[in-house]
């Protein structure tokens, strides 16, 4: 039949699906948001289904193909690259009981406190709560905090966690203000995230071995990046740790 439009490929219906202004809304808060990524890729369907967004196979294909694209990038990795953004956070004026509720239903073991202005004046951990009395997180809580600038690498900041035998670790930009949160286990999953190129050398953060070097250009030449050197002294002060 002549003059009639033709159908729409399956190319372009991707193409249109991943246009959208929900999903490439979606794919925004994914890419500034690392710890909701990482839950959308670990538990897709049901993860998805809390955010209101449902898909058919073939559309749930395609946005875990763009998602995972997004966590591919070279190294170093910055602190503002693995942090969990907008974490928790207390104010001094908080009670030790609502403090107490809010760790138990988050189920984290510590928190920052901040002030007006968004500038860290302490934190408080379960062993804050159970170990010192007090009504009020500023009576309670550690006021003596290490804290990283969110342009500190991972090596920085996995050097400050093993040195100061800390669970977390507060990021701040250049005014001093908090942004986001390191803990253990968000280091842990940038290590199973690195791959090294056996032909150039290359390293690499990405979910699963990249099928071609961006720098030499070799195929299929990936594997996994070897273990980090031991922390063996103090990132601040030079001195050898205690083994």
């Amino acid at each position: 039949m002549q003059g009639g439009s033709s159908a729409p490929t399956t190319s372009d219906a991707d193409d249109g699906f991943l246009a959208s202004e929900h999903i490439a809304g979606l794919l925004e808060r994914l890419r500034r948001e690392p710890a909701l990524r990482a839950w959308v890729l670990t538990a897709p369907t049901g993860a998805l289904a809390t955010l209101g967004v449902v898909l058919d196979d073939n559309e749930l294909v395609q946005l875990l193909e763009r998602i995972e694209a997004l966590d591919e990038r070279a190294l170093p990795v910055t602190a503002l690259d693995i942090m969990t953004p907008d974490p928790v956070t207390f104010r001094p004026e908080t009670t030790v009981h609502e403090a107490a509720k809010t760790l138990a239903e988050h189920r984290i073991s510590g928190a920052p406190v901040i002030d007006e202005g968004g500038s860290i004046v302490g934190i408080v951990s379960e062993y804050d709560l159970i170990a010192r009395p007090g009504n009020t997180v500023r009576e309670v809580m550690t006021r003596e905090v290490v804290s990283v600038p969110d342009t500190a690498t991972l090596d920085r900041v996995r050097a400050i966690l093993v040195s100061q035998r800390l669970k977390r670790v507060p990021v701040v930009n250049a005014q001093g203000q908090l942004v986001g949160l390191i803990s253990r286990a968000d280091l842990v999953r940038e290590l199973a995230y690195r791959w090294k190129c056996t032909r150039c050398g290359n390293l690499v953060r990405a979910r699963r071995a990249p099928s071609g070097c961006p720098r030499c250009g070799a195929s299929n030449s990936y594997e996994e990046a070897p273990p980090l050197p031991a922390v063996a002294a103090c990132p601040t002060c030079g001195r050898p740790l205690d083994r």
